[in-house]
């Protein structure tokens, strides 16, 4: 029985702390299109201390006021920044999967680009080893970023 307790545990609770960006843009429809996977786990101890409220659960919150949470969280701690304008981006919802939540945003008519900039401190204040992941996709060509607590932002560019 304690050997069941043990390796229960150990499924359910993974021993990092990684969130995943997917940017992808296409110069064709000028749209900045954003995924954004997080532990839901991990999210609710992040967005708990965030909202300051510590029995915060994400399943028991409605769609409205879990989406509006998210909102303000993603918007505050996730930018991008293009020919020195830090883009508006336009939250679009979430979605559950699994033992993650995926949350979407974009921004339209955006011009073409070689360089473009990110801001990401997804659940950083709440775990000192949180890697957040970026990885670009413009006119099929990828590009990737490891962002953590010591290095939140950077910089991948297209230069010819």
């Amino acid at each position: 029985m304690f050997l069941w307790i043990v390796l229960t545990k150990l499924y359910l609770f993974h021993p990092f702390h990684v969130s995943i960006c997917d940017v992808t843009y296409d110069s064709d429809d000028k749209h900045l299109k954003i995924s954004v996977r997080l532990f839901a786990d991990d999210l609710e101890m992040g967005l708990s201390d965030y909202a300051e409220e510590p029995d915060l659960d994400l399943l028991e919150l409605d769609s409205a006021k879990l989406n509006a949470l998210l909102q303000r969280y993603l918007l505050e701690n996730l930018r991008f920044t293009t020919n020195k304008e830090v883009l508006p981006l336009h939250y679009l919802g979430s979605q559950k999967e699994d033992n993650g939540i995926w949350c979407f945003l974009e921004y339209e008519n955006l011009s073409p680009f070689d360089e473009i900039a990110v801001f990401n401190s997804l659940l950083v204040n709440a775990f000192k080893d949180q890697e957040n992941l970026v990885h670009f996709r413009k006119n099929k060509t990828v590009k990737s970023l490891r962002l953590n607590q010591r290095n939140k932002a950077d910089t991948v560019n297209w230069y010819p």
